[in-house]
């Protein structure tokens, strides 16, 4: 097993294959998740796999030998960024910046790798060696026993009160937004990959980094922002919590992660620090009296996804600490302080708002297959689901229904296959106990069913509902989710009642007419469903595959806008509906 890899394969070995030609799936948002499924279509293709095998084991080969011959890592990173402009893959801006920002998390997991250039890219490449792919791995992990019966999902019809609880996912706030960049832009070299748009670059005006203008023609970006592959500029986010502050009450909040803008190359922990603060401080300023729970995104992590468990070497230099440290105050006042052990440590808690009720606020970043430490040794990150599991349990002992929030699905293939396995048995596990899962990350509109024995023709047991991003990025309105939950009275069930859906046509809005702010639907309503239980879910997929105008209307909602999806398009997207567990859609959708 190659349980220690590597490298550089996505933030520079996936950026070397990129996407030459290819078309990238829409369910994609970040620039590197974009590369890298390039990349894998780059490999695996009759035509390609084998100049992707010979240029793979070429780089990783010159790699490694400089490394073993004692080459600086200033010599390494200058040999990363020769090859990036060369094969013109980005900007020279940003090949240098990217590169300066991951170069010395990649060569320290290399250096910590005993590989071999065969077998690191005979993991991902097809017929390139022999070796294990890192991305299945899978791993050992104890659920507890002794499942009590289950018990049907609760059908609450007259609740005796509700809850009404704001979701916010994905800000992203661009604090280099420039009113008239172009927002429809390329780079119109070898790969095409232009990363981020409605942003000035260094270096622009200069003839090898011209970008130029995408299908559809020049846009320029709107002063509250634009549906593009752009972040939202700073008002917008004032905007928007004025807006919501205004209008509507609500029991809590919930935020589940990812502040920073796009732009991956330019991270510094300071630069994350403050922001960190400054958006929970607005949040704070807006809401007063409301209480406030956050989970981490992977863009909290500097570089990117970067979240090492104390188990690696160096921990002290390299691990996540600062910024733990950091939600540790950003988050305090509304937090007990018995939480500030738990975020400090793995950046996750527990807490009781109710009476019955558990809350808990998991790092997710653990399972992210771009945090390059995970490759050190997966096998649960700083105890994670060991940690979650015992709070479960106790909670199961007590009666308490429980809540988790989180930031990246674990359905998603971004999540690590053993990771997202073994939160599955938990949810299998704890399905009397768990009543909500809430997160983030994919920026879009949509959820996930869990299945009993994880089969799809077995009794759905729960639902992940992954609440659309308040960013552009990419190609989307900006949304905002709010929920009514069963409760607070005793014998609560705390489940969902209902989902309502905000947005703004950010098109519209002009500096003299700012953003609109409006119910885009009802999740009951829109889809005409009794309650919102794991079958009703499994009913509307049903529906979904078979009523073509009812699919529409999901598909424009999940972007905010109306967009197109031929039949492969909605296939993997009926699929994904089922797949609560990545790597693993044969299982799920083969039936």
């Amino acid at each position: 097993m190659i349980g220690k890899i590597l490298i550089f394969i996505l933030p520079f070995i996936s950026i070397i294959f990129g996407a030459a030609t290819f078309k990238y799936e829409k369910r994609v948002n970040s620039h590197p998740e974009k590369l890298w499924r390039g990349f894998q279509k780059f490999a695996h293709s009759d035509e390609t796999k084998g100049l992707a095998c010979i240029t793979c084991t070429s780089v990783v080969d010159t790699l490694q030998k400089m490394i073993e011959n004692g080459k600086t890592d200033e010599e390494v990173e200058d040999f990363l960024i020769k090859t990036c402009k060369e094969l013109q893959i980005e900007q020279d801006y940003v090949c240098n910046q990217i590169i300066h920002q991951f170069a010395d998390e990649a060569i320290f997991v290399l250096s910590n790798a005993i590989v071999t250039p065969a077998e690191i890219c005979g993991a991902f490449i097809a017929d390139c060696g022999t070796s294990e792919n890192p991305l299945n791995d899978l791993w050992p992990f104890t659920v507890p026993g002794n499942k009590p019966a289950v018990k049907p999902w609760p059908i609450v019809k007259n609740p005796q009160s509700k809850l009404r609880v704001l979701h916010l996912t994905d800000i992203h706030i661009d604090r280099n937004y420039t009113v008239g960049a172009e927002a429809n832009c390329g780079y119109k070299k070898l790969i095409n990959t232009d990363a981020f748009c409605c942003r000035n670059y260094p270096g622009d005006t200069e003839e090898s980094n011209v970008r130029y203008i995408r299908k559809g023609g020049s846009v320029k970006a709107g002063y509250w922002g634009a549906p593009y592959k752009c972040d939202i500029p700073y008002r917008t986010f004032i905007n928007a919590m004025e807006h919501i502050s205004k209008n509507d009450k609500f029991d809590y909040i919930i935020v589940t992660g990812d502040l920073e803008s796009h732009d991956i190359w330019d991270y510094t922990r300071q630069r994350t620090m403050t922001n960190v603060l400054n958006i929970t401080a607005v949040l704070n300023e807006y809401f007063p009296k409301t209480p406030i729970y956050q989970a981490t995104g992977n863009h909290e992590g500097v570089p990117m996804d970067s979240m090492g468990a104390h188990t690696m070497p160096e921990y002290k230099k390299r691990g996540p600490q600062w910024l733990f440290n950091t939600f540790a105050q950003a988050w305090k006042r509304d937090l007990p302080a018995d939480t500030q052990s738990g975020i400090k440590y793995r950046a996750s808690y527990s807490i009781k708002p109710f009476s019955g009720l558990k809350l808990i606020s998991l790092n997710t970043v653990y399972c992210s297959q771009m945090n390059l430490y995970n490759y050190l040794n997966q096998t649960d990150p700083d105890g994670t689901l060991a940690w979650l599991s015992q709070e479960l349990l106790d909670s199961e002992s007590k009666g308490e229904k429980v809540h988790i929030i989180s930031h990246i699905p674990p359905g998603v293939t971004y999540c690590l296959k053993g990771w997202s396995f073994n939160f599955y048995k938990l949810v299998e596990r704890f399905e009397n106990t768990i009543a909500f899962l809430g997160m983030g990350h994919t920026h879009k509109d949509h959820f996930e069913v869990y299945y009993d024995s994880a089969n799809v023709k077995n009794r759905p047991i729960n639902v992940n509902w992954i609440a659309p991003s308040l960013t552009t990025f990419a190609d989307s309105n900006p949304s905002y989710r709010v929920y009514e939950f069963d409760g607070n009275y005793q014998g609560s069930s705390f489940t969902v009642l209902e989902a309502e859906t905000y947005y703004t046509d950010i098109s519209k809005a002009t500096e003299s007419s700012p953003p609109v702010w409006e119910l885009e639907y009802k999740f009951t309503k829109e889809y005409g469903l009794s309650d919102l239980s794991p079958t009703s879910f499994n009913t509307l997929i049903s529906k979904l595959n078979s009523d073509e105008t009812l699919f529409a209307r999901f598909y424009t909602n999940y972007h905010r806008k109306a967009t197109s999806c031929d039949s492969l398009c909605k296939d993997k997207m009926i699929c994904s509906l089922k797949s609560a567990r990545s790597y693993d859609s044969s299982t799920f959708c083969s039936q």
